[in-house]
């Protein structure tokens, strides 16, 4: 289960919480949130400071989002690497 909650920070800056198990079913609610806060009114960030859990499609889903200049908050430290290791492999790719 994962729940989501939005939070205003400032009148440009929106702060939308994670808490659960971020996995592949959730991936299309998250995008929701991001696309209904994060395009109208500016800077938008994922808090991933109570995620316990994040799947491969998740994953991919936050190396998307980190691309596009989402900031991601407080991910737990795997996290933090394997969007290193994605976003590494991916410029290795593309410099070929």
């Amino acid at each position: 289960m994962l729940k989501i909650t939005e939070h205003k920070e400032n009148a440009k800056t929106i702060r939308i919480d994670l808490h659960g198990q971020f996995t592949d079913q959730y991936v299309p609610d998250v995008e929701k949130a991001l696309s209904e806060n994060g395009n109208k009114r500016g800077k938008v960030a994922l808090d991933l400071s109570n995620v316990t859990f994040v799947d491969r499609a998740a994953m991919e889903f936050l190396c998307r989002a980190k691309l596009k200049k989402i900031r991601i908050e407080n991910p737990p430290s795997y996290v933090t690497r394997w969007i290193e290791q994605e976003t590494n492999k991916r410029l290795f790719q593309t410099e070929r």
